[in-house]
């Protein structure tokens, strides 16, 4: 997962599972829409467009799927930043532009986008869903405007009982309901770790790792939580995985540092270094490389 951008990588580990889409589809959709999306044919593609002039964009999601028997695609754009972005209706202009040109480019029928606005701000996304709101004109000239219309969804409008009730998919409505209250405080978080105790291990560790990273919170309120919600012995099986993360990142320190001090780092020591299991005496090393001049001089050697 990635540190920087934890709620983009959570979402985008969450959408990787062709069924999870689906079921997503299948039920946050208009029901117009999903009552006559073709299910088994949804794909994920490729999310690399590039235009004519070598502009690239490197989109969240992209789903190639049927429509009442009309090849089309439905672009899902996750959108978490604490402000909606004024300019995504934009953004998704210029991909369906690159899409269409890339069409035609290849002599076939420009295929049409529906474009998906998953957003899960702090706050209501307040802006345009359809794009000739931009314009600030009168109603009549409207109609010769350039329009399409977003599907939004958006967490600050969505109840937690309608995601309870709309998916079947455990792992779904867990995931959903942790974005959704994920910017509240961790008294706000404890009825949503209830529905995470449900989970498998593989999948609630992943949940957790993103509720560490997106929080300022400690070791002990998280015991503390776990404890409250999933028992005595889920707090020592998230210790375990707590300490397996901090030794991978001991040995990525160690490799970084190799790396700085006596550039790229031979395979054979990163392979020994990975191999370490003893935090302690990756620290020791940590301390030696700072102190060595020549690579041939650590003890690893």
């Amino acid at each position: 997962m990635n540190l920087k951008r934890p709620h983009d990588s959570f979402f985008k580990q969450l959408m990787s599972d062709p069924e999870m889409v689906k079921e997503f589809l299948r039920g946050f959709l208009p029901g117009d829409l999903s009552s006559r999306l073709e299910y088994d044919t949804v794909k994920i593609i490729d999310t690399e467009k590039t235009g004519k002039k070598y502009r690239k964009f490197h989109l969240d999601l992209s789903v190639e799927c049927m429509v009442s028997g009309c090849a089309s695609e439905i672009y899902i754009v996750f959108e978490h930043k604490s402000y909606p972005d004024k300019f995504t209706l934009i953004q998704i202009l210029n991909y369906m532009a690159v899409v269409w040109e890339t069409c035609l480019k290849n002599k076939e029928p420009i295929r049409p986008i529906i474009p998906l606005v998953f957003y899960h701000g702090n706050r209501p996304f307040d802006l345009p869903t359809e794009f000739h709101e931009y314009f600030s004109t009168e109603e009549w000239l409207k109609r010769y405007l350039l329009n399409f219309r977003i599907v939004l969804f958006d967490t600050t409008r969505v109840t937690d009982d309608e995601i309870l009730k709309t998916s079947n998919d455990l792992y779904l409505t867990a995931s959903l309901l942790l974005m959704k209250h994920i910017f509240d405080d961790l008294k706000g978080l404890r009825p949503v770790f209830k529905h995470l105790m449900q989970l498998d291990q593989d999948r609630l560790f992943m949940v957790l790792q993103y509720v560490i990273m997106s929080k300022d919170m400690k070791e002990d309120e998280l015991e503390e939580i776990l404890k409250e919600t999933g028992g005595e012995t889920m707090p020592s099986l998230a210790q375990k995985w707590l300490e397996q993360g901090m030794l991978r990142d001991a040995q990525e320190m160690v490799l970084d540092a190799l790396d700085a001090k006596f550039g790229r780092c031979p395979e054979h020591l990163k392979k020994k270094i990975k191999s370490i299991e003893d935090r302690l005496k990756l620290k020791e090393l940590l301390r030696e490389i700072l102190l060595k001049d020549r690579l041939e001089e650590l003890s690893l050697n």
